[in-house]
């Protein structure tokens, strides 16, 4: 199912950016991850794909926090509800690539140790005595944002949104500043 829901929105992504040319954007992002507990800093692009419609891929690292961290590259869609000339809010939805870094050399929490564990048990392939081991999968992503334009070049905006990753799923707040071209 989760490559199927893949296949049909990077599908529907390649026909339509070249349906209408719009407006771009390029931002900053300042998140907090809810399961790795940790801050993250990131990256993020905007395309008008038309008026109500916007792609917006990103990556983000979210800082190690008691020997775990975690990067995450993200393709999500944003429909646009203009609320008035400054304000818009939309819902979103997406693909997301998470990978999560564990670090055995570091004390870990119960918290840390019982993810690790709960991850380990669907992978036949850990080494258990490892140093370190990371995991990559694929998922989806849901939320919404709202955005606030301070000039006719600049923006600010909040973000909240689900990654359900199966093990590695977790709710993701952001506030971002943008710069449109």
């Amino acid at each position: 199912m989760k490559k199927f829901l893949l296949v049909m929105v990077i599908g529907f992504m390649s026909v339509s950016v070249f349906a209408q040319k719009g407006e771009t954007t390029v931002g900053l992002n300042l998140g907090y991850g809810t399961k790795i507990k940790s801050f993250g800093i990131g990256a993020k692009v905007g395309y008008g794909i038309t008026d109500q419609i916007r792609l917006s891929p990103s990556f983000n690292y979210f800082l190690e926090k008691d020997g775990l961290s975690q990067w995450e590259i993200n393709a999500d869609l944003h429909y646009l509800f203009p609320l008035s000339d400054k304000v818009t809010v939309y819902p979103l939805a997406g693909v997301t690539y998470t990978n999560w870094k564990w670090d055995s050399t570091k004390a870990w929490t119960e918290d840390v140790a019982r993810l690790f564990l709960k991850v380990a048990m669907d992978d036949d392939d850990i080494d258990l005595y490892a140093d370190t081991y990371s995991k990559g999968k694929i998922g989806v992503n849901l939320g919404g944002g709202i955005g606030f334009k301070l000039t006719d070049k600049l923006s600010v905006g909040a973000e909240l949104k689900y990654s359900s990753v199966s093990d590695l799923d977790q709710g993701i707040f952001a506030v971002n500043i943008a710069y449109k071209f």
